[in-house]
C-alpha cells in the first residue's frame, strides 16, 4: 500500500497533481467482483474507520450519475462534512467512478479498480482546490484517512472471502458493525476480542482442572 500528497496514479486531465493525494493496495479478489462491491457507495464510505456518517441518502438516481447527500464528521480532522456527490462511471481498462462534491476544499474522488494478476489493484485518488495561501483554514479540510480507508476496505474484503459462508457473518459485518459510529466499532470489537480471550481462558482452566481430576 502506498500513498503520496504530491502525485497521483490516474491523473485527470487539467487538475495538477500538486492537488492531490492517492493510495492504492491490491485486493486478492477478481476486478469485477471488486467493481460491483465499491458500486456500493454507502457501504464504502462506511468503511472509512475515521469518518462519522451521521445521514446518508441518495438524492438522485439517475443510471449514469446518481447524487448522494452525505453528512458527516472526519475524525482525522475534526471537521463537518455535508455534501452533495455526483457519482459518474468511469470504463475502459480502469473502470471505476469519479465523485463529484459539490462544495469544499475536495472537489473530486476518483475511484479506479484494474485487474492485477489473479486479483486487482484499487486506486484513490483526492483532488482538491488549489490553495496559494498556506495560512488558509479551508486547509484544515485535507482528509488524513486515504490509507486507513484503503487498509479497511482490503480487510472487509479478504474477512468475506475467508468467513463470507459462516451463518450471520456478512449480516453482523454489514448490517450491524457498519451501522454504529467508527468509535462504537472499536469498542465493540474490543468487547468481542476480551469475550474471546476469557473464553479460552475459561478452556484452558477448565482442562487443567480436568487433568488433575483424572491423575488424582
Amino acid at each position: 500500500m502506498s500513498a503520496d500528497s504530491a502525485d497521483t496514479a490516474s491523473a485527470v486531465e487539467g487538475r495538477p497533481s500538486a492537488n492531490a493525494a492517492w493510495a492504492k493496495v491490491e485486493i486478492p479478489v477478481p476486478a469485477q467482483q471488486l467493481l460491483a462491491f465499491v458500486s456500493n457507495l454507502e457501504r464504502l464510505f462506511r468503511l472509512n474507520p475515521h469518518l462519522e456518517i451521521e445521514a446518508w441518502h441518495q438524492q438522485s438516481d439517475q443510471a449514469d450519475a446518481p447524487v448522494y447527500q452525505l453528512n458527516a464528521v472526519n475524525q482525522t480532522n475534526a471537521c463537518r462534512v455535508e455534501v452533495s456527490i455526483r457519482a459518474v462511471p468511469v470504463g475502459g481498462v480502469a473502470s471505476g467512478f469519479d465523485l463529484v462534491y459539490d462544495r469544499g476544499l475536495k472537489r473530486l474522488t476518483e475511484l479506479r479498480v484494474e485487474t492485477l494478476g489473479d486479483g486487482s489493484l484499487l486506486t484513490i485518488t483526492e483532488h482538491y482546490h488549489p490553495v496559494a495561501d498556506e495560512s488558509d483554514q479551508r486547509l484544515n479540510e485535507v482528509d488524513r484517512s486515504l490509507v486507513h480507508w484503503l487498509a479497511a476496505i482490503r480487510s472487509h474484503l479478504r474477512g468475506s472471502a475467508r468467513f463470507g459462508g459462516l451463518p450471520g457473518y456478512r449480516w453482523w459485518t454489514e448490517r450491524v458493525m457498519l451501522g454504529m459510529a467508527p468509535r462504537q466499532r472499536r469498542i465493540v470489537r474490543m468487547i468481542v476480542w476480551v469475550s474471546v480471550l476469557e473464553f479460552v481462558v475459561f478452556v484452558l482452566v477448565a482442562l487443567i482442572f480436568w487433568a488433575e481430576s483424572g491423575a488424582s
